[in-house]
């Protein structure tokens, strides 16, 4: 425990100013630019809603931070890989360390917007829906985000891994390789994606959101509609197990080929 928390500190002695530095203008973003676009429109704009898509956009791109983040992390410290490797903690801590505190990027990348679109919501009179409806649906996407910026981290990591392989033989080349095989496996994944095998074996034990609240939120004279109202447990369990995998993959080839 001692020698994780110790690499939890490194982390963050590392890169506080610049993750609090960004925190703090992500804020001011935030909380400002709705009011400042609703008065420069003069029009009959309301600021939770310009917030509203704001905070939308910022959460969706906050599903890139975390790999983001890994891939800084990895890189510095390949800068002096002797360094780093000789520590008598596993691969595991090592880059489990990273990817744990990449994740707690991700989540308080989340939570800004989150947290300033709920100050918005208090602040300003919303005529878009009520705060049940908001928290619902909002908490099903920011849910849905980190899940996915978790994948996008396996993902992240274990072509990391395989480019740091083909380096030694293929130089500056081997990033090439890298984007072309990730491109490729990328198709393979979409073909068996759309077979039937697969269908069969993820579209089971089915969450039906039907049950849980009704998937509309009117505003007005329109309203938003929860298009996907099922979520698989079988996909759930499934994409669970491959994100793991490729983690312990990659760790385990980067171990072997890498660190020796």
């Amino acid at each position: 425990m001692k020698q994780w928390n110790g690499l939890m500190k490194k982390e963050w002695v590392t890169m506080k100013w610049p993750l609090l530095g960004s925190a703090f203008l992500g804020i001011i973003i935030l909380s400002l630019f709705p009011l400042m676009i609703s008065k420069f429109l003069g029009v009959e704009v309301h600021v939770f809603e310009i917030a509203l898509v704001i905070c939308f956009i910022w959460a969706g791109a906050s599903v890139l931070a975390p790999v983001s983040a890994l891939f800084i992390m990895l890189e510095r410290e390949m800068k002096r890989p002797d360094v780093w490797l000789h520590s008598t903690a596993t691969i595991f801590k090592l880059v489990g360390s990273k990817v744990f505190f990449a994740s707690l990027i991700g989540i308080a990348g989340l939570l800004i917007p989150t947290i300033v679109l709920a100050v918005q919501y208090a602040l300003f009179n919303s005529t878009m829906a009520v705060f049940d409806d908001l928290f619902f649906f909002g908490s099903i996407f920011i849910v849905l985000i980190f899940a996915v910026s978790i994948i996008f981290m396996s993902i992240g990591f274990f072509f990391w891994v395989i480019d740091r392989l083909m380096k030694p033989y293929l130089k500056g080349f081997s990033i090439v390789v890298t984007i072309i095989l990730f491109f490729v496996s990328s198709r393979l994944y979409t073909l068996l994606a759309l077979s039937e095998f697969y269908k069969k074996l993820t579209l089971i034990g089915p969450i039906d959101l039907m049950k849980i609240k009704n998937p509309k939120i009117n505003v007005e004279f329109m309203y938003f509609e929860q298009t996907q109202t099922f979520f698989y447990t079988g996909e759930i369990l499934l994409d669970a197990f491959f994100t793991v995998a490729m983690f312990i993959v990659a760790a385990v080839l980067f171990e072997k080929k890498v660190r020796l």
